[in-house]
């Protein structure tokens, strides 16, 4: 018994001595009593982590569990508010003023933030003074012998920082801070070369700088997420340094996701943005993205944090939409028309085909279709044809809507008895819906309106007028 008791007493001693408590606490002069918050960086977005109030100039943050390690803010009642580092040291205390934040700020017990603090101040003094030479510049002549010294004077402030930030990584080289400065470098391009014709490779500045993109950039670091700067870069790689087609955004994003791969948390926030971003992009063609990245990472269960109600509806999507993806060969359909003929899409001999999925009960559809017809008799001489399919299945509500729409010169089919899965095929969850098919019934163009039908016809035959000169 007396055993049994000196191991719980032991257990209980463990379990105090083990639940240690980190706090953040802090005192601002000039602070007005009310909440305070504490804030982190999570993507491109803040979100709060703890709020507290702050009383006679004071505010404590408290937790039990360890705080995730990242930048965050403070915002206090005034609405100003300061950064600072949560690294190892979990627990230490700020000090500073209302009236000058940065500058008085003192850090107590975490290197961390006193190193981050010494930066901020530097450049913030070295900010003051280019402020002042720049309204200085504002009075002296252009071109004069003042106005090129004062341009020299900020030419060697720009220097100066430039090399304390150097002289800093290197000093700071173990500190999360250092990191994300370096992070921030720039990517110096080298000469180009010439090749063996003598001419330089004007393509390789960009190409260099797409290959060194994140050359500074710690991706197998966790906490780079909770930062405010690896989501501004991931967005400038993917929409500004590719181009904006689907097979290059896909590669694009592979070589990122490769490489984020060591870092859990870089590696899950990489594909769920994307994931949502093409799924639901305006742009036609980019929920090519969205296919890809299901194929590639969910359907191999890569994807471990997707709970398995919304990894179905997820696959199911990309399984809809995988058959009518722009480039793709468009879905065999074979629906019968008013006599009840079958009429196969395919077997339409036209230069493009609008195809087109309607409602006759929809009053979208009622004022698109006079607008298709208008554009469709526009190109009828050039070869252009409607394959226009009914998605309800009252037949003689279709056939009086043929008749006032005035398109019976269409190809006008209705499937009463839903034997060709047209919506599963194209993905038909709302009317009207509209798609171009070329020559082969390829899709060139999918889900667009009469407006976009017109430019794109346009457009595609300026292309077919300039192959055939």
């Amino acid at each position: 018994m007396k055993n049994l008791l000196l191991t719980i007493f032991s257990c209980f001693i463990f379990t105090l001595l083990g639940a240690q408590e980190h706090i953040i606490s802090g005192k601002v002069k000039g602070i007005s009593n009310g909440e305070v918050l504490l804030g982190y960086y999570y993507g491109n977005k803040q979100y709060v982590k703890d709020t507290v109030e702050s009383k006679n100039e004071s505010f404590e943050f408290k937790s039990e569990d360890k705080f995730d390690e990242g930048m965050y803010f403070i915002l206090l009642p005034d609405q100003q508010y300061f950064q600072l580092i949560i690294d190892k040291t979990m627990s230490f205390h700020i000090e500073s003023n209302i009236t000058n934040l940065i500058a008085d700020m003192k850090i107590k017990k975490s290197n961390e933030n006193e190193s981050f603090y010494e930066y901020q101040k530097y450049t913030l003094k070295k900010g003051l003074e280019a402020s002042e030479i720049k309204e200085d510049l504002k009075i002296f002549a252009e071109d004069s012998v003042k106005q090129k010294n004062t341009l020299k004077k900020l030419a060697d402030i720009n220097e100066q920082v430039k090399e304390f930030k150097s002289d800093f990584i290197e000093k700071n080289s173990g500190t999360f801070f250092a990191k994300l400065l370096k992070a921030m470098d720039p990517i110096v391009i080298p000469e180009s070369p010439v090749g063996r014709n003598g001419l330089v490779d004007e393509r390789f500045p960009f190409n260099y700088f797409k290959n060194h993109y994140w050359d500074h950039f710690d991706l197998t670091d966790d906490r780079m997420i909770r930062t405010p700067i690896f989501h501004e870069k991931m967005e400038k790689y993917l929409n500004e340094y590719t181009l904006q087609a689907p097979d290059s955004i896909k590669k694009t994003l592979d070589i990122l996701i490769e490489k984020v791969r060591p870092s859990s948390e870089l590696f899950k926030y990489v594909i769920n943005w994307a994931t949502h971003h093409y799924e639901s992009s305006k742009i036609m063609g980019q929920d090519a993205v969205f296919v890809h990245l299901v194929f590639t990472y969910f359907i191999t269960q890569q994807t471990p944090w997707i709970d398995e109600v919304k990894l179905t509806n997820i696959i199911d999507k990309a399984m809809r939409i995988s058959p009518n993806l722009i480039g793709t060969v468009a879905p065999f359909l074979d629906i019968p028309d008013e006599k009840g003929v079958n009429q196969s899409l395919h077997d339409i001999d036209a230069e493009f085909t609008a195809l087109f999925f309607y409602d006759p009960d929809c009053g979208h559809c009622k004022t698109e279709t006079p607008k298709v017809k208008e554009i469709v008799a526009n190109y009828a001489d050039k070869g252009v044809k409607v394959y226009a399919v009914c998605t309800e299945f009252d037949e003689e509500m279709w056939q009086e809507f043929i008749v006032n729409q005035g398109v019976e010169s269409w190809t006008n089919v209705i499937d009463i008895e839903n034997k060709s899965n047209f919506r599963g095929k194209y993905n038909i969850m709302g009317t009207p819906r509209l798609f171009v098919l070329d020559a082969n019934k390829k899709i060139i163009a999918k889900q667009i309106d009469s407006i976009a039908l017109n430019e794109i016809l346009e457009n595609e035959f300026k292309k077919l007028n300039l192959n055939k000169q």
